[in-house]
C-alpha cells in the first residue's frame, strides 16, 4: 500500500489504478487518478453539499418505494475508466447491481454505476463538462447528471446509440423525470434551493 503523509507530495506521485485504490491519502481532500497522476480536487462549498444531499435523498426515497430499481447509492465511489490509468470519484452514483459487501476497494473494479452525478465546484467546469463526460461514456455509464449551482441548471446526458443525448433544465418550475427511473422527478427549483 502507498501511504502519502503530505498533500504537497501529491503532484509528484504517479500510481497504477490498483495502487490508487489501495492508497492511504491525506484526509480532508478528494482525489482522482488521471493518466496515472493523483490529482486533488477542491473541497466543495455548502451549495455543492445541498445539491448532493437533495439528490441523495431523492434517490434513496425512490429506491425504498421502487424495490429492485436501485441496488446501491454512494457518495464515495470510484469509477475505473477502461483502457486508461484513470479513476474518477464522482459526487454521487447509483448502481443497479451491487454485491459489494466485504470486498474492500476492489469492489470498484466489479461494478459500474448506471447513474453518475457531478456537482460543479468553482473552477472545475471543464473537468466535469469535458473530461468526465468522455470518461463516463467510455466507462459505460447510462446517465450522467451535471448540476451547476452557479447557474442553477441541471444538464442531463443520457446514453444514446453513439453519443450522449443532452438536455438542460434551468428554470425553477421545470422537473426532470428520468426514463430510466420511472416515477422519479427532480424539481429544479428545489434542487438549487430557489
Amino acid at each position: 500500500m502507498v501511504t502519502i503523509l503530505s498533500e504537497r507530495a501529491i503532484p509528484d506521485v504517479r500510481m497504477t489504478v490498483d495502487e490508487f485504490l489501495d492508497a492511504d491519502l491525506p484526509e480532508g481532500q478528494r482525489y482522482e487518478l488521471v493518466d496515472g497522476v493523483v490529482e486533488m480536487t477542491p473541497i466543495p462549498g455548502d451549495e455543492h453539499d445541498f445539491v448532493v444531499m437533495y439528490l441523495t435523498d431523492r434517490l434513496l426515497h425512490y429506491r425504498a418505494s421502487h424495490p429492485g430499481s436501485i441496488a446501491h447509492v454512494s457518495q464515495r465511489s470510484a469509477i475505473l475508466i477502461p483502457g486508461q490509468s484513470r479513476v474518477r470519484e464522482p459526487d454521487l452514483t447509483a448502481y443497479r447491481n451491487w454485491e459489494g459487501k466485504g470486498r474492500g476497494t476492489g469492489v470498484w473494479k466489479e461494478f459500474t454505476p448506471f447513474l453518475v452525478v457531478e456537482v460543479i465546484s468553482r473552477g472545475q467546469a471543464k473537468r466535469d463538462f469535458v473530461e468526465k463526460r468522455e470518461d463516463y461514456w467510455v466507462a459505460g455509464v447510462e446517465e450522467y447528471w451535471i448540476a451547476d449551482p452557479t447557474h442553477a441548471r441541471l444538464i442531463v446526458l443520457a446514453r444514446g446509440a453513439t453519443e450522449w443525448d443532452e438536455e438542460s433544465f434551468d428554470r425553477p418550475e421545470q422537473r426532470y423525470a428520468p426514463a430510466r427511473l420511472p416515477g422519479l422527478e427532480i424539481e429544479i427549483g428545489a434542487l438549487f434551493g430557489s
